[in-house]
């Protein structure tokens, strides 16, 4: 006798496969189990393992151009409130608490300084600087190159300068380059370039770095996958969404993806419920 497999996970498959198929739309996948990634190559697409002691190539920084309407700029606030929570989420967890009213005007300043700092503005063309032909990469560059991003070097050190709330800064040591929970401390070496992508946590074992990544790869799949293909049908699949239940400030972060999605063609999957209506041209 044959059994035939049935579940949350195999239902998020077979749906999110067909709305692909049918609707020839682009698929993003957070796989906290590795259950996505062999139908993703099937549908061609892109597997990333993301693993601790190896820079993962995501900067949580990272900014792309937003849009209000036909005006395109730099969304510096929202970013401010993702760092927010993503730094509550990480003092819930180690602190037993949520930041305190000094922590979260702490983080809007440093924020807003480290893109100061490298001559970032709400202005689009800020993200860029002149190149006269030098050597980068062992290729000749001649125009306008993406200035590097703030990284949470950056932050941690300008944080600890200010000596305003030296408890957080000095948590925030554990999350910098070199250290255990340090992957995510550098530059933005990958790119959406294809059309499906599944980003694979398995690898990582414990549950709240599965949260902390889940959290910091989602804003990831927002700056590189939703904004940089705004006209788009996009679907955003974020397995075992119950990470993010645990924690409110992730929780609230899921929620604000699904809400914000709305306006750029993008529905989000968490397991089998579908929360929001898939949007049609």
């Amino acid at each position: 006798m044959e059994y035939l497999e049935v579940g949350k996970s195999v239902s998020m498959k077979t749906l999110t496969a067909r709305t692909i198929l049918t609707y020839n739309c682009n698929s993003f996948y957070i796989d906290v189990e590795g259950e996505y990634s062999k139908l993703c190559q099937r549908l061609g697409g892109k597997v990333i393992k993301i693993s601790q002691g190896k820079p993962s190539g995501i900067n949580p920084f990272e900014l792309e151009p937003d849009f209000n309407g036909k005006y395109e700029f730099l969304n510096i606030n929202e970013k401010v409130s993702d760092i927010r929570a993503l730094l509550s989420t990480i003092t819930r967890n180690y602190m037993f608490r949520t930041l305190n009213s000094n922590e979260m005007t702490e983080i809007e300043i440093v924020v807003n300084e480290i893109y100061k700092d490298k001559g970032i503005t709400e202005d689009v063309n800020s993200l860029y600087q002149e190149n006269d032909g030098k050597i980068a990469n062992n290729k000749y560059v001649v125009g306008k190159v993406k200035k590097k991003m703030p990284t949470l070097t950056d932050f941690q050190k300008r944080l600890e300068e200010r000596d305003k709330c030296p408890e957080l800064a000095e948590l925030l040591i554990l999350f910098l380059k070199g250290n255990s929970m340090g992957f995510f401390d550098c530059e933005s070496t990958i790119t959406a370039s294809t059309d499906i992508i599944c980003f694979d946590l398995s690898e990582i074992k414990d549950e709240f770095t599965k949260l902390y990544s889940s959290v910091v790869v989602l804003n990831w799949a927002w700056q590189k996958f939703v904004l940089k293909n705004k006209d788009k049908n996009k679907i955003i699949n974020c397995d075992e969404g119950w990470y993010f239940l645990k924690y409110k400030e992730a929780a609230n972060f899921l929620a604000d993806v699904g809400r914000r999605g709305r306006k750029y063609h993008t529905a989000l999957y968490i397991g089998s419920q579908f929360i929001d209506e898939f949007i049609r041209k």
